[in-house]
């Protein structure tokens, strides 16, 4: 009974792993913390960069330096100002129809994007609209995340592939003859 309390009170007293305890408890916390922060620093230059290169584009076609746009062709302009966007004329959707008072209004469906397990590509709205139309365009990037098991890459929201959505909408108005 008194060598187990001497014992005991040995390794009670012992620090010799007290360190090894702190950075086992500490390293997880610490590889989650700094993987959610580039996770989060990479989103937001995707999402910039394709907001960006989206609001360029629709400049192009208000200015009419861009004439009669097709779906493919505008893509591949916001694809090519885009410029990190890895794969992007595959993984991109892009819609673009006119908004009317008497009719459609603000799109309120929800964003059709690239589906990366099935080989048929949604059916998307591509219409250049008429002069003094109020028009509305929207890009769909999907991509998947830097971290997917670990921190925000964890918490993202992702589809059954496992891909993000980067959703870029914008509005403008065809000028005038």
């Amino acid at each position: 009974m008194r060598w187990t309390r001497r014992i005991l009170c040995r390794l009670i007293g012992d620090r010799a792993g007290a360190a090894a305890i702190e950075f086992a408890l500490v390293v997880p916390m610490l590889l989650v913390l700094v993987s959610s922060t580039l996770e989060a620093g990479w989103i937001m230059v995707q999402t910039i960069m394709l907001d960006r290169a989206l609001d360029q584009t629709v400049r192009e076609l208000r200015v009419g330096s861009f004439a009669n746009p097709t779906q493919q062709a505008m893509r591949q302009r916001v694809c090519a100002k885009a410029m990190v966007l890895h794969n992007c004329e595959q993984a991109m959707a892009l819609e673009l129809f006119p908004i009317t008072p008497q009719g459609t209004g603000y799109p309120a469906d929800t964003t059709r994007c690239v589906n990366r397990n099935s080989p048929i590509a949604p059916t998307l709205r591509f219409t250049n609209g008429g002069r003094d139309h109020i028009m509305f365009v929207r890009a769909c990037y999907v991509v998947s995340p830097l971290t997917p098991g670990l921190g925000l890459g964890l918490a993202l929201p992702k589809d059954a592939s496992g891909a993000m959505r980067i959703i870029a909408k914008s509005g403008f108005m065809n000028e005038p003859t």
